[in-house]
């Protein structure tokens, strides 16, 4: 198998330089960034992760032009927006996790840093036009701040946004991604510290190729963690879902609920790993994948793991791949329902579930309707 290898040569951004961010282990360990880089995108973790979607696209558009994302809400009290870090914050940078957004970082040589103090009266909105500059957040201790996300973009955008939570923070996070492109590559990594609180509310349609790598660090004792996500996969579009979920420290947990649909000729795929380190103790986290086959041409690929080096701990992970209830639908059709719409509306039930958050009146509208264009309803 050939090596994979970066569009061009990689330099640090300035700001590393200033000391203000922690350089990944692999980094500091070798001192030489494109090395570095290079075994961690030729390690056999990141191909296996990389088994159900072709790298080479994504590679090949890391150094292309970036945009500045819209923000909306940062004139609020407690916000500071700048292009450098303005104190010491560390963003669990990992490069065994994904080696291609860190680089990203790197070819952008400029990024936008948030910096949240308070607790806020209003979310804090980012618009992604096409590939952006990757944007770091950082809530400071005790600090609450609610945070929306929307991609546009038809071609091959590419996002990135790190996330650092200080002791007794709480962030309320919901994202849409549901507009068609030819291939979209989004990477989130959020480190937790003490007590403090992380909601993701995921909505995700289809696309040639869309792809969500999602890194969450558990890495202060009694944080929490709350992933929910729905997506609805169609017309021999893609969806590619990463998540690993690491606890560092005793007494955190976890919670991830994801409910896929996939209709005729789509394709979803749906790794979740959760990894408790040596010392975890006292740590519950749970995991359930849920993924509902409509037609005879959806393909489904689902790999629920557990890592576990400690000893105490409450976990369950579990996957399952179904179809519609035949005693539902029956039920529905004796009644005079349409089988078309009885299959929408179960399909909609299934997907309500997991549609929350404060963009769930915005994703359900799109979704509902691609699972009634599918089901002729």
């Amino acid at each position: 198998m050939a090596d994979l290898s970066l569009p061009q040569a990689v330099t640090l951004p300035n700001y590393f330089s200033q000391g203000d961010l922690a350089l990944p282990a692999q980094i500091l360990d070798s001192k030489d960034v494109p090395s570095a880089l290079s075994a961690a995108l030729n390690s056999t973790l990141h191909r296996e992760r990389w088994k159900y979607s072709k790298t080479a696209p994504v590679l090949e558009g890391l150094a292309s032009t970036m945009n500045l994302p819209t923000i909306i809400g940062s004139e609020q009290a407690g916000v500071q927006i700048s292009q450098a870090p303005q104190q010491n914050l560390s963003f669990g940078f990992d490069l065994s996790q994904a080696p291609e957004a860190f680089a990203r970082l790197c070819y952008a040589q400029e990024a936008v840093f948030i910096h949240v103090d308070k607790a806020l009266d209003a979310p804090l909105e980012i618009h992604h036009a096409g590939s952006t500059v990757p944007v770091l957040l950082s809530l400071g201790a005790n600090a609450e701040a609610t945070l929306l996300e929307n991609f546009t973009g038809n071609l091959q955008p590419q996002n990135t946004l790190w996330i650092s939570l200080a002791e007794g923070s709480h962030l309320k996070h919901s994202r849409n991604s549901l507009e068609a492109a030819h291939l979209h590559w989004q990477y989130l990594a959020v480190d937790i510290g003490k007590n403090a609180n992380y909601l993701l509310n995921n909505h995700a349609a289809g696309a040639g190729l869309r792809r969500q790598d999602i890194h969450i660090r558990v890495s202060g004792q009694g944080a929490n963690a709350e992933l929910i996500s729905a997506a609805m996969i169609s017309g021999k579009l893609a969806l590619d879902q990463q998540v690993t979920l690491e606890h560092f420290v005793a007494n955190g947990k976890s919670k991830q609920v994801v409910h896929n649909i996939v209709a005729d000729g789509g394709k979803c795929t749906f790794n979740g790993r959760i990894h408790i380190h040596e010392g975890a103790n006292g740590t519950d986290a749970t995991l359930a994948n849920k993924n509902l086959g409509l037609g005879k041409n959806a393909t489904i690929n689902t790999k629920p793991e557990l890592e576990i080096y400690t000893d105490d701990v409450t976990c369950a992970h579990g996957a399952t791949i179904g179809q519609l209830s035949d005693q539902e639908l029956f039920y529905l059709t004796s009644r005079g329902i349409s089988p078309e719409s009885a299959q929408a509306l179960l399909s909609e039930g299934f997907l309500r579930q997991c549609t929350q958050g404060p963009l769930a009146e915005a994703a359900l509208p799109i979704l509902i309707n691609a699972i009634k264009q599918e089901q002729g309803a």
